[in-house]
């Protein structure tokens, strides 16, 4: 089966409920005419087929023959626009995009270097610290004996590098919740750091930025997360009667104008020089953001922003293939997730 005549969009990395899932979910709530969607994945069992016109099973992107599944699949179907699901994915994206221009192929990226930059949380606190913001105290940790240096607590333990959807972040109330869980993550070969638990999970936000590719700011749009039950819990405990919580990947809440919030997150988005989709996870602490980590990738919030009428894959298609100017303007709403079942043919 190929795609007809028209727009026709890849969209990678569509299972898991994680990014691609969420993006396509914001091109089926678009008004693009014509629209074509082709999906990959690394499994034939994934939630995205459910959106997709047309389905790959493809390789890894960590595999040497990758590259060729994919430009096969985009020669194929004549693909305009390319959207990646993954992180591995966007990393051969961004090392690539040379070979995607020359098969006309669009997409929505940030520049290497903060795309590089972001992969390594330790490497980002150390960046936003020079250049004048104020983040959580952190440490490296690539022994044992590290961890008894760590002077603050609570502070949560996460990899530094090759992480996502908060997986194998663990809070740790002292110095033997640390050396517990931290011998545990080195030995599983983790990159680790400690950064301190700051604020309230009543106060988390995730903030998405769009630049274009001069660094100009196009919009931006905020999601105060609404955390506690299965869903948006990824680690809770109680110490001296104070609950402490980490975020899922799965992101629910309020979609909401902030001002306030908004430009402090811009003026990151334009210190860093920002050159596409970024996301700011963070705390507010006495009208500060206090910056958990960045993302510089289209944000797993994209479905529930595009039903406040914030459509980011259908605005960067309009503005990158069709030269129309990008919207900041969106509804406040409460949005909340669930499971859904979905049976698809085996």
């Amino acid at each position: 089966m190929t795609c007809g005549v028209g727009l026709n969009v890849l969209v990678t990395g569509i299972g898991g409920g994680g990014n691609g899932e969420q993006i396509l979910k914001t091109l089926r709530l678009s008004k693009l005419p014509n629209l074509n969607i082709v999906g990959t994945d690394i499994t034939e069992y994934t939630m995205g087929r459910k959106y997709v016109d047309v389905f790959y099973k493809i390789r890894p992107a960590s595999d040497l023959r990758y590259g060729e599944e994919l430009f096969n699949i985009i020669e194929k179907h004549a693909v305009n626009f390319l959207f990646t699901g993954s992180d591995p994915e966007l990393a051969y994206l961004s090392e690539h995009r040379a070979a995607f221009r020359q098969k006309s192929v669009g997409y929505y990226l940030n520049s290497e270097e903060m795309i590089m930059l972001c992969r390594d949380k330790f490497k980002t606190y150390q960046k936003m610290e020079s250049l004048g913001y104020k983040v959580p105290r952190y440490h490296k940790i690539e022994r044992v004996e590290d961890i008894y240096e760590i002077d603050f607590y609570p502070a949560l333990l996460k990899p530094s590098t090759n992480s996502g959807g908060s997986s194998n972040v663990f809070i740790v109330a002292d110095q033997e919740d640390a050396l517990l869980l931290g011998r545990y993550m080195l030995k599983g070969g983790l990159d680790i750091v400690a950064q301190q638990y700051v604020g309230s999970h009543e106060e988390e936000y995730t903030i998405g930025v769009n630049s274009d590719e001069r660094g100009n700011v196009l919009g931006s749009i905020v999601l105060k997360r609404i955390i506690g039950n299965a869903i948006s819990s990824r680690h809770k405990i109680i110490s001296n009667n104070r609950p402490y919580v980490v975020s899922s990947g799965f992101s629910q809440g309020i979609i909401c104008h902030m001002p306030e919030l908004q430009e402090q997150a811009e003026e990151i988005a334009k210190a860093l020089y920002s050159t596409g989709p970024l996301n700011i996870q963070c705390r507010v602490v006495e009208g500060r953001l206090r910056l958990m980590e960045i993302n510089p990738r289209i944000s797993g919030s994209a479905s529930l922003r595009a039903m406040c009428g914030y459509n980011e894959p259908e605005m960067i298609i309009n503005y990158y293939l069709h030269g129309k100017e990008w919207s900041r303007e969106y509804k406040d709403k409460v949005i909340l997730r669930g499971l859904e079942e979905f049976e698809i043919d085996a």
